[in-house]
C-alpha cells in the first residue's frame, strides 16, 4: 500500500495548498456524525521552512480556513475544517484538531437568502395577516432533496467546497422559520432521526483537478462492503474487542413536547406495541423535549415513535480490530465468527457504526451494532 499522506486545502474553494509534514495523525468517523482527526506537526527544518503562497503556517492555516485531508494517494481517508490548534513552543510541536464536512454546515445557518436584501432588526410579527415572507424556506422532495436545498441554499450566502447530488423528486416538505436561527447541521441531522430515515454523509473525494469537496451522500444504507470473516482462523486479521450494553434508550413510553405558540405546547406519545415489549421489563416512561422549534404533531410523532422502536431492546455494541486492509467504512455490514468466553461461539451479524485509525498501526477499530 502507499504510504499515507496529509494535506492542506481551502475551506473556500477546495484547491490544495500544501502537503503537511506531519508526524502523528488519527481519526474517527461514525453514522450521521462528522467525525474527527488530529495532526501532529513536528517542526523539523521542512516545516520551519514550508510555506503556503507565500505565507508562514500560523497565518494560513488558521481554524476554519483549511481543510486537512488524510490520504493514501488520490483516496481521501478524512478530511474536515481545522476547528482548533495548538502550539508547544519547547516541544516544537503543532497540533491540529479537525472536524468532518458536516463540520462546516454547523457555521451556517437555515436562513432564506432573501432575507440578505430584505432583513430588518426588531420584532418579527408572523401570523394570518403577516406572511413569513423571506423569513421562511420551503423546501419539497425526497428527504436527500431537504438536505440538498439546505446546503444550496446555504451556498448562496457564500462558497463551501460541497458536491451536490441531482434531485430525486419526492412528497415530502418541510418549512423551516428562519427565526430559529437552526444551523444547517442540525436541520440534516433532524431528517437523519426522522422514523425510517436515510443514512446521511459528506463523502470527501479528489476531482480530476486535484480539489477536494464535500459529496452529499443519502440512502437508507450506506453500505459500500460487505464483509464476511472467521476469526477463529489463523492468518485473518479480525478479532473481537470487547462488547458493551447500554440500557438506558430502553423504554415502553415516550412523551414528546414540541414547541409553544402563545399559550399552546405541542404534545404527543408513543408506546410499544405489547409485541414488541419484554413481559419481564417494567413499564419504563421516558421523555423527548429536543424537539422545541417543531410546531407541527405529525412531525412530533415521528420523532417519538422513532425513539420508542429504538428503545425496544437494549443497545449493545460490539468492537472490532480489523486489519487496514479489508478497507472498512461506516455502514458497512460485517459478518463476524467468534469463540469468546462471554459471547460463546457465534456468528456476530454486524453493522459498522464508528471506524478510527492512525498512521501508527495498520489496525483500524470498528464500533458495531447487530443487525436484524
Amino acid at each position: 500500500m502507499r504510504n499515507l499522506t496529509v494535506h492542506a486545502y481551502s475551506a473556500l474553494t477546495g484547491a490544495h495548498l500544501t502537503r503537511l509534514p506531519y508526524t502523528a495523525c488519527s481519526w474517527s468517523d461514525s453514522i450521521n456524525e462528522p467525525g474527527q482527526m488530529s495532526v501532529d506537526v513536528t517542526f523539523n527544518r521542512e516545516a520551519t521552512r514550508l510555506h503556503v503562497n507565500g505565507v508562514n503556517l500560523h497565518d494560513a492555516l488558521r481554524p476554519w480556513r483549511v481543510i486537512l485531508a488524510v490520504q493514501r494517494g488520490q483516496s481521501v481517508i478524512h478530511a474536515g475544517p481545522v476547528t482548533s490548534r495548538k502550539w508547544d513552543a519547547r516541544g516544537r510541536k503543532l497540533s491540529f484538531t479537525c472536524g468532518g464536512g458536516w463540520t462546516l454546515l454547523g457555521k451556517r445557518l437555515v436562513l432564506n437568502h432573501g432575507l440578505d436584501k430584505s432583513f430588518r432588526e426588531g420584532d418579527v410579527l408572523v401570523d394570518e395577516d403577516h406572511p413569513a415572507g423571506d423569513w421562511a424556506l420551503t423546501l419539497t422532495g425526497s428527504y436527500r432533496d431537504i438536505a440538498r436545498g439546505l446546503i444550496a441554499e446555504t451556498l448562496k450566502w457564500g462558497p463551501l467546497p460541497f458536491t451536490l447530488p441531482p434531485l430525486q423528486g419526492g412528497s415530502f416538505t418541510r418549512t423551516y422559520g428562519g427565526w430559529d436561527l437552526a444551523t444547517c447541521a442540525d436541520r440534516i441531522r433532524d431528517l437523519a432521526n426522522l422514523e425510517n430515515a436515510q443514512e446521511y454523509r459528506f463523502t470527501p473525494t479528489l476531482d480530476t483537478t486535484g480539489r477536494l469537496s464535500f459529496l452529499l451522500e443519502a440512502a437508507p444504507e450506506l453500505l459500500d462492503h460487505e464483509l464476511s470473516l472467521n476469526a477463529t482462523l489463523p492468518g485473518v486479521r479480525a478479532m473481537l474487542s470487547g462488547s458493551d450494553e447500554d440500557g438506558s434508550p430502553l423504554t415502553v413510553q415516550v412523551w414528546a413536547a414540541g414547541g409553544k405558540n402563545d399559550d399552546k405546547t405541542v404534545m404527543t406519545r408513543a408506546t410499544l406495541p405489547d409485541q414488541y415489549r419484554d413481559p419481564a421489563m417494567p413499564f419504563l416512561q421516558s421523555s423527548n423535549t429536543e424537539h422545541t422549534t417543531v410546531s407541527e404533531l405529525d412531525t412530533l410523532r415521528t420523532y417519538a415513535r422513532t425513539q420508542a422502536a429504538l428503545g425496544a431492546w437494549p443497545s449493545e455494541t460490539h468492537e472490532v480490530l480489523l486489519g487496514e486492509e479489508y478497507d472498512p467504512h461506516v455502514g458497512d455490514h460485517l459478518d463476524l465468527r467468534v469463540e469468546d468466553d462471554y459471547l460463546g461461539g457465534r456468528l456476530l451479524r454486524l453493522k459498522i457504526t464508528d471506524v478510527s485509525g492512525s498512521t501508527d498501526s495498520d489496525w483500524r477499530t470498528v464500533q458495531c451494532r447487530e443487525r436484524p
